[in-house]
C-alpha cells in the first residue's frame, strides 16, 4: 500500500488484528524497504497482534533531516490511527525511534544497532575527514570516500543523508521513559557496541541484550532476536 506523508510517498504493510490493542510498528534501516523486517513482522502478526511495516521514502526534499523523516512517521501515525506503539527500529529506524520515543509517542521501543548516537573518533578518522574536507574545498573528487549508504544515492540524497549522520540524538536519551529493548550485534563495525552500552546507561527503562552479529544483528541471531522481540511485545 501507498500513502502520501508531508509530500513524499511512503510505502507500507498493514495487519489488523481484531481485539488487539497494541500496535507494532516497524521502521527499517538506511536504504532498506519493506523486506527487511519480513520475518519479525510476520512473527509478531501471528501472534495476533498487530503490526504495521514502514518504508521510509526513497527521495526527500534535499532540506530534510532526521527529524523531518519523524515528523513523517509521527504525522503517519495520525492519519492511520496509530496511538503509542511499540516501535521496532533499525539503524536509521532506531534514530527516528529514539526522537518518538523522546516525545512520548510510543509505548515502548526496540533499539536493533541503532544509529544516532556521537561517534567515537580515532586518530586514522579524523585525518580521512581532513582529507575528506580538504578535498571539497578544493572539488576534487570524493571517490572512495564516503560509506556506501552515503556512495548509493544522489547528490541531492548526500546532503539529506550528511545532515542526518551529523544530527547526534545523545541529548534526548535522558527524555524516553517508555520500557526499552537494546539488541545488539557484538561485531558491529558501523554503531559499534559502545553506543549500545551508552544507550542502555542514559535510557532509564532499558534492557541491553549482545548477541553474535554484526550491524544486521536482528538477521545474524534471528532465532534470539524473534524470541527476545515476542516476549517484550506482550509483556
Amino acid at each position: 500500500m501507498t500513502t502520501t506523508v508531508n509530500g513524499v510517498q511512503c510505502e507500507y504493510e498493514a495487519f489488523n488484528a481484531s481485539g488487539s490493542n497494541t500496535v507494532v510498528l516497524f521502521l527499517h534501516g538506511w536504504g532498506g524497504d519493506l523486506s527487511s523486517f519480513n520475518g519479525a513482522y510476520k512473527s509478531v502478526s501471528d501472534l495476533g497482534i498487530s503490526c504495521v511495516n514502514f518504508a521510509f521514502p526513497k527521495k526527500v526534499p534535499n532540506e530534510w533531516g532526521v527529524y523531518e523523516y519523524a515528523a513523517c512517521v509521527r504525522d503517519f501515525m495520525l492519519e492511520q490511527g496509530i496511538e503509542k506503539p511499540i516501535i521496532v527500529g533499525h539503524s536509521f529506524g532506531g534514530r527516528v525511534a529514539i526522537i518518538l520515543a523522546a516525545q512520548g509517542l510510543a509505548k515502548k521501543i526496540v533499539l536493533v544497532d541503532s544509529a544516532g548516537l556521537k561517534p567515537k573518533f580515532s586518530l586514522k578518522r579524523k585525518i580521512r575527514i581532513a582529507r575528506y574536507h580538504h578535498r571539497v574545498k578544493r572539488g576534487k573528487s570524493l571517490d572512495g570516500f564516503g560509506s556506501t549508504d552515503y556512495n548509493n544515492v544522489d547528490n541531492d540524497m548526500r546532503k539529506v543523508f550528511v545532515r542526518i549522520v551529523n544530527t547526534h540524538l545523545d541529548r534526548l536519551l535522558p527524555y524516553i521513559k517508555c520500557d526499552t529493548l537494546i539488541f545488539w550485534g557484538r561485531r558491529d563495525r558501523d554503531t559499534p557496541p559502545y553506543m549500545a552500552r551508552r544507550l542502555n546507561r542514559f535510557i532509564k527503562n532499558s534492557t541491553l541484550i549482545m548477541t553474535d552479529g554484526g550491524h544486521y544483528s536482528y538477521i545474524d541471531s534471528n532465532y534470539a532476536f524473534i524470541s527476545r522481540l515476542k516476549n517484550f511485545v506482550t509483556e
